[in-house]
């Protein structure tokens, strides 16, 4: 039984292995399936639906007829390892424990993908209006719908969405996969005193906008080497910037105190910085 952090209610799993790895305490589960047929991606959908809230580090499925290849790329894209029964049987676990990983990532780039006003209580296109419709700010003409939707986005949404990204970052991003998975954003806004002229004349007031955003960022994997000294996980890596610098990254996960100590350095030549 495993703890779903999201209901607080104990999960039956199959398999429950925990084991401590220099000092810290670590887990996996292992589902397992003995049928006729290979499995198919509507049991890995069920894995990832079931193991997301799951206090374990990791999810490991054993079939004894394998997986068809759909099920091996979405559970390979969801960090789910996928083995048939002779791999399970031949495999070394203690392969398994889990170690630290380090990832690089680009801010997002954010593209808007669509913009809805309400009205009458339900939501209708923004666009509908006309992207090139007078918008009028206390009964003067301040420009047009796009001018309004591009300097809102600009100038306070984007700069609001880094900043809960950054606020969140471990409960937006909590696996690896997650890391380079799109962002979906919906955000609702009050407005007051913004009028929208369209092309028949008809005055319409924006009372709120709901924006529908996706941002996207590139990642790189930083190769690292994991060693123990003195009931410590100590990992090292080295990372090829683009402008040419290598960047030294020493992680220490401390097991007394439970935190990760980082630091890093930017090296080019002889020079650090």
């Amino acid at each position: 039984m495993v703890l779903d952090k999201e209901a607080g209610i104990l999960r039956e799993v199959d398999i429950l292995v925990k084991y401590r790895y220099a000092g810290h305490e670590f887990s996996f589960i292992v589902e397992c399936r003995d049928r006729s047929r290979s499995e198919t991606v509507e049991w890995i959908d069920g894995l990832i639906g079931k193991s997301k809230s799951l206090a374990v580090n990791k999810v490991i499925a054993v079939s004894s007829k394998g997986f068809a290849t759909a099920a091996v790329t979405k559970a390979a894209e969801n960090g789910i390892e996928t083995l048939t029964l002779e791999e399970a049987e031949e495999s070394d676990w203690t392969d398994f424990p889990f170690k630290p990983g380090l990832v690089i990532l680009t801010d997002d780039v954010y593209r808007i993908q669509n913009v809805l006003y309400e009205i009458n209580g339900s939501y209708r296109q923004l666009s509908e209006l006309g992207t090139e419709s007078n918008v009028l700010i206390n009964d003067e003409i301040a420009g047009d719908v796009r001018g309004l939707v591009e300097y809102f986005f600009k100038e306070h949404l984007a700069p609001k969405i880094d900043q809960y990204k950054k606020d969140h970052l471990l409960e937006i991003f909590k696996t690896k996969e997650d890391v380079g998975k799109t962002l979906l954003i919906e955000s609702e806004h009050n407005f007051n005193g913004i009028v929208v002229q369209n092309e028949q004349g008809d005055m319409i007031e924006l009372n709120k906008l709901k924006f529908i955003v996706t941002g996207q960022r590139q990642t790189s994997d930083v190769p690292q080497k994991h060693q123990k000294f003195k009931d410590k996980i100590i990992s090292t890596g080295e990372h090829l910037d683009k402008d040419g610098t290598i960047l030294k990254f020493n992680i220490i996960q401390d097991p007394e105190s439970g935190k990760i100590h980082g630091r890093w350095h930017r090296k080019k030549g002889d020079d650090c910085a």
